[in-house]
């Protein structure tokens, strides 16, 4: 022991800082001293060899991640597949079975959920056989709704009981907006074998509504292909980060996931917060373009587009006027209650009369329809089979004579579900 508390004496003698006089900036430590004129030898090439074995610590790990992400892009990405199928979320040849007891009262809540193995709903034995196809979001895909309930089905349903057979098949894609519906013609419609709808049916307007303005996903509409665009159409891991973005952006920020809503809690309002709704503008003029889009490649994939509007209960049409939920969101900055959400989307809905009008389609306008009930839904968006059902009922009191022939040229009245001439 005392060999070993002589070293240290000795140590701390032989270290021993100079006086201040000498080094005014010196600075000591237990273990040593150093000055601003100089250190240690053995203390300046440990603090040199330091850095450096982090900086080859980091160079590796970030050449390990590297090689990590490029397996990843060729075994997940889509940089040598020509179909590009997987690239739209999309359920292939699957059958599930969901409960949806937490949604809605059902007395058999365990329903049956199915895609073919082209990602399509429906009852139709071959693509080729579908007349109509329904492209939309998660109200038109209709995850909580069984095989054969569905509005869809409701409406094929409609026509067989008339004697006319018109097979309908569901195209939609929870979380879609129209800028996954341009998608679809460019990676999904054009590989499935024989499909030759004679109409395509969007069932658009609430999703948009959120829809960044100058959303740079509006680009698509060009066909400059630079590498940014390559990356975001071929890289799984870009395809990773914008599905769990907009699934974070679809249920946190804005509120429009699957969750059951009782509509007695829901406080209501006639009165709106904003006066100039101005601010849509840009967001209008964005959809508008991918409207257009989607009508020319309806044409130029030989069907007549057909555009609907989407109901909402975060309003209710009243003989007064409107009622909206009181609670309050924000949109660009500003303020918003339900009530002005129907005065918004009823200009977004008007974009969609204007280019149905432009493009030679049809508009159906369901949203202004006056006898939506709260038991339609279970959330704000989403229907429960009650809904589904009168949605398919209107549909066909709407577009009967014009799949059948007797009428060319017509736009729904939502609150008689006639068909009048566009004028």
């Amino acid at each position: 022991m005392r060999v070993t508390l002589l070293a240290v004496a000795r140590g701390s003698e032989r270290d021993a800082c100079p006086e201040p006089a000498a080094a005014p900036d010196s600075r000591c430590t237990t273990g040593g001293c150093s000055t601003l004129a100089g250190e240690p030898r053995a203390v300046r090439q440990h603090g040199m060899k330091f850095p450096k074995r982090m900086l080859a610590i980091l160079a590796v790990n970030c050449l390990l991640l590297g090689i990590g992400l490029v397996a990843v892009e060729l075994v997940f990405g889509w940089w040598f597949d020509t179909s590009s199928l997987n690239r739209l979320n999309l359920l292939k040849d699957c059958v599930r079975q969901l409960d949806v007891s937490h949604l809605y009262n059902d007395p058999n809540p365990i329903i049956r959920y199915s895609r073919d193995k082209y990602g399509l709903r429906g009852t139709h034995d071959r693509p080729g056989s579908i007349d109509i196809l329904t492209v939309g979001g998660s109200t038109t895909d209709q995850r909580y709704i069984r095989d054969g309930e569905t509005w869809q089905d409701v409406l094929q349903n409609r026509f067989a009981r008339t004697g006319v057979t018109v097979v309908v098949g569901n195209a939609g894609v929870d979380g879609q907006s129209t800028y996954g519906h341009i998608k679809n013609f460019e990676w999904w419609f054009p590989y499935i074998p024989d499909l030759k709808p004679g109409y395509i049916l969007f069932y658009v307007g609430l999703n948009d509504f959120y829809m960044d303005a100058g959303y740079s996903h509006d680009q698509i509409v060009s066909e400059e292909q630079n590498l940014k665009q390559k990356l975001k159409d071929n890289s799984a891991v870009w395809h990773m980060i914008r599905t769990l973005r907009g699934a974070y952006k679809a249920m946190v920020v804005n509120k429009i996931g699957h969750v059951a809503l009782d509509f007695s809690n829901v406080h209501w309002t006639r009165d709106s917060i904003q006066k100039d709704y101005s601010m849509m503008d840009q967001r209008l003029s964005d959809y508008a373009t991918r409207l257009r889009a989607l009508a020319d490649m309806t044409h130029s994939f030989g069907a007549k587009p057909i555009f609907v509007s989407q109901p909402s209960r975060k309003y209710r049409i009243t003989p007064e006027g409107p009622m909206g939920d009181r609670s309050v969101s924000f949109y660009d900055g500003h303020q918003y209650n339900g009530v002005d959400y129907y005065h918004m989307m009823r200009k977004l809905d008007g974009v969609t009369k204007a280019v149905a009008k432009e493009k030679d389609g049809l508009f159906v306008d369901l949203a202004i329809h006056a006898g939506w009930v709260d038991s339609d839904f279970y959330d704000f968006a989403h229907m429960t089979p009650k809904g589904a059902e009168k949605t398919g009922e209107l549909l066909w009191g709407a577009l009967k004579n014009v799949v059948t022939g007797a009428e060319q040229d017509a736009v729904l009245d939502g609150d008689s579900a006639a068909l009048h001439p566009r004028q």
